[in-house]
This record gives C-alpha cells, sequence and structure tokens, in this order.
C-alpha cells in the first residue's frame, strides 16, 4: 500500500515537474517572438527625431503608438492584456510635493477607464505610491538598486501605497486565517502585478535623482507577473530612449504656454 503511495506521489511530482518545464520553455519561446514589436516601439522613438517640425501632439501619438507596441509584446508573452503607461514628474512649489501625472497610454487600457492627464481627477503624489516613492527616494543610493520596481502580489502586499487605494476599501472586519482570502478578493484596482522603471539614460555616470523625468510602467490583472531580469532590461532600453521625448515635449509645452500668454 504504502510503495503504490509512494509511486502515486512520485508521479505528481514528475508530472508538476514536466509541466513547469513546459509552461518556461513555451515562455522563453515568445520571447523570441516580441522583437517585431518592440523594433515598431522604437521606430516611433525614432520617428519623432526626424520630424522637422516636432509638435507635442505628433509626439504624444508617437509614444501612445510606443505603449500599444509594448502592450502588444507583453500580452503576447503573459496571455493576457497586459497594460503600458508613461508617466511624468511634476512638482507642485507651492506643496512642496511632486506629482505623478499619467502623459500616455496603450488605447486597450483607455477603453476600461484608465484615465490619462488632467481628465484623471485624482492627485497621484509620488510619496502616496510605493513603487514611484521607492525609487525616487533611494535612486542616488548606490546600495539600494533602483532600476526598477517589481511586485507580484499586489493584493497581499500589506504596506503597499497607491492612491487609487481608498482607505475603506477592504473591510474593518478581519480574520486573520483568511486575510489574503479577503484582500484578493476585495481588491479594487485592475491590476494585480506591476512592474516599474525609471525614465533615465540607460548609462549609471549619466544617472542622478534630478535626471528623473517619469516612469514607464507595466501591469498585469493577474498575480505571478513579470520578471525583474529580462523584462526589466527590455523597459531600461525603451526609458533610455523615452528621456530626450520627454524633456522635447515638456520644452515645447513651455514654449505653447508661453506664447499663449503673450497673445492673452
Amino acid at each position: 500500500m504504502w510503495g503504490v503511495i509512494f509511486l502515486g506521489v512520485i508521479s505528481l511530482f514528475f508530472l508538476g515537474y514536466n509541466f513547469y518545464l513546459i509552461s518556461t520553455y513555451r515562455k522563453k519561446v515568445r520571447y523570441a517572438d516580441i522583437y517585431a514589436d518592440i523594433n515598431t516601439g522604437f521606430s516611433y522613438l525614432h520617428s519623432i527625431n526626424r520630424q522637422q517640425e516636432q509638435k507635442p501632439e505628433t509626439i504624444l501619438q508617437n509614444l501612445s503608438n510606443l505603449c500599444d507596441s509594448l502592450a502588444e509584446a507583453f500580452s503576447k508573452i503573459y496571455g493576457e492584456r497586459v497594460g503600458v503607461c508613461i508617466k511624468f514628474l511634476i512638482k507642485n512649489e507651492q506643496k512642496q510635493r511632486v506629482c505623478v501625472q499619467t502623459l500616455v497610454r496603450d488605447n486597450y487600457s483607455k477603453t476600461i477607464q484608465r484615465k490619462t492627464g488632467t481628465n484623471d481627477k485624482i492627485e497621484h503624489w509620488l510619496d502616496g505610491n510605493s513603487d514611484f516613492e521607492f525609487i525616487y527616494s533611494n535612486f542616488d543610493n548606490d546600495n539600494i538598486d533602483t532600476t526598477y520596481f517589481h511586485e507580484a502580489h499586489l493584493p497581499i502586499c500589506k504596506d503597499y501605497k497607491n492612491t487609487r487605494l481608498q482607505n475603506n476599501w477592504l473591510p474593518n472586519k478581519r480574520f486573520s486565517i483568511f486575510e489574503n482570502i479577503m484582500r484578493r478578493k476585495c481588491w479594487p484596482l485592475k491590476y494585480r502585478s506591476t512592474l516599474v522603471v525609471p525614465i533615465v539614460p540607460l548609462l549609471a555616470d549619466e544617472q542622478s535623482k534630478d535626471k528623473i523625468r517619469g516612469f514607464l510602467c507595466i501591469d498585469s490583472p493577474k498575480e505571478g507577473r513579470f520578471k525583474g531580469g529580462i523584462d526589466t532590461n527590455i523597459l531600461r532600453g525603451v526609458s533610455d530612449g523615452l528621456f530626450n521625448q520627454i524633456d522635447t515635449l515638456y520644452h515645447l509645452i513651455k514654449i505653447q504656454q508661453n506664447n499663449n500668454g503673450s497673445n492673452n
């Protein structure tokens, strides 16, 4: 009898291990299929530089197209809709705080009530969001890896802060033994895994906290997604290309605002 049970356990172990190997191999194969989407995304960045007359509207459209390409690439890898957005920093001198605003998103995310820019009425303070605060606050500390923030199980991450999370999102009546079940059931955000990288130059010698222009973010509606290695490296390469484009866009918007002020 014990021999049969032992053989059954061994069989289940090898079946599970075989499933893991197949799943891992398939995911690695999918990475080979996303280069066309990544290249297309980079082409939108390079297209901005080739324009004879740069306009904010055209830059925003190209950045939106970049988000679509990245969303398509990561959706192929993970088998579900992955959201992509580019956020930039706004320093509120009056309140002496830094706000994070969504510049552009992939088109699918915009169809499921995920807003951008001034259409989003929530003030997303940097220090009210764990991912942005971690990178920004520790960026000049060489002993802490701030090249990315990754959390694959947001619903059960008890110290996670997000300005979209209301204080009462979790029922007051808690049962510790079932707390993770309740947190997953009541989780209000549209994503459960996230990976964030700062928009800075790729080379460390060119990096500093005051050069952070914003953040490139991807997220998934499922837990257990993204890898701090290969996924991060893809996003960091894109962020390096975004750095100058954010500066160019900011400069053009300032010129427009000054011209409008002069006309008035």
